[in-house]
């Protein structure tokens, strides 16, 4: 018969007194709210969307951070943890409006189907149009800003602008590229170059829609225009029937 060990004895019942103890007094829970998930993100783009409100209706220079702050339902202390100054404030606000308008446009100018023909590059580039007006429509403050943005500008904003316009151009060339590829675009045109002139004919119509010029039928006007001229322009003479 094998001995007990006393000092096992003891430890085990010391074990099983602790966790008696615990279950009988748990810890107390900590004061206060607890933590929010992913608060920072939440309160960066809290103060960016009060920054496009508050720009759009007082305008760049009127604007104060102490007005986004109220608006947002922040300290003022609370935006200079994320921002340095009002300049700086401006740029999250583009690069919001930017992301914005990309996020509506991809979508339509990339889907996971072939191309069957040049209706497939005008319905696609049509869909385009039509998300991003949609957006405007939706988010008219996004058209203000345009203006706000002009008021501010300076060799850095400059840039950043530049850097906009040839994201579009990327864009457009791609699915130029891509309808190339199929067949339905005449060879000896250039898809780059055609991206670049898709984005300057959107200038004059963009401007239209700074200065209030909205109504649909202007809107459609404008986009048969386009669609006539791509279909003779670009497609190749098998296609363009």
């Amino acid at each position: 018969m094998s001995r007990l060990n006393p000092s096992a004895g003891g430890t085990q019942c010391h074990r099983i007194g602790a966790v008696v103890a615990e279950a009988a007094n748990p810890p107390r829970r900590k004061r206060g709210r607890p933590p929010i998930e992913n608060l920072e993100e939440q309160r960066r783009a809290q103060i960016i969307a009060s920054a496009v409100a508050v720009f759009a209706e007082r305008g760049f220079e009127a604007a104060t951070m102490s007005d986004i702050a109220r608006h947002a339902g922040v300290g003022q202390g609370t935006i200079y943890r994320y921002v340095a100054s009002k300049r700086e404030l401006l740029d999250l606000v583009f690069d919001y409006s930017v992301e914005e308008v990309v996020r509506v446009v991809r979508p339509m100018l990339f889907v996971d189907q072939p191309l069957n023909g040049p209706a497939d590059v005008l319905d696609r580039l049509d869909a385009a149009l039509s998300a991003i007006t949609e957006t405007f429509d939706r988010q008219p403050e996004l058209l203000s800003l345009v203006v706000v943005e002009v008021g501010a500008m300076d060799e850095e904003l400059k840039l950043r602008m530049l850097g906009v316009e040839a994201t579009v151009e990327r864009m457009a060339a791609s699915l130029f590229e891509e309808a190339q590829d199929a067949g339905f675009i005449r060879p000896s045109l250039d898809p780059e170059v055609l991206g670049l002139l898709a984005t300057k004919l959107l200038l004059p119509a963009g401007l239209r829609e700074v200065m209030g010029q909205r109504d649909a039928a202007t809107r459609d006007r404008y986009r048969s225009a386009l669609a006539e001229f791509a279909r003779h322009a670009l497609f190749t003479e098998e296609t363009d029937r």
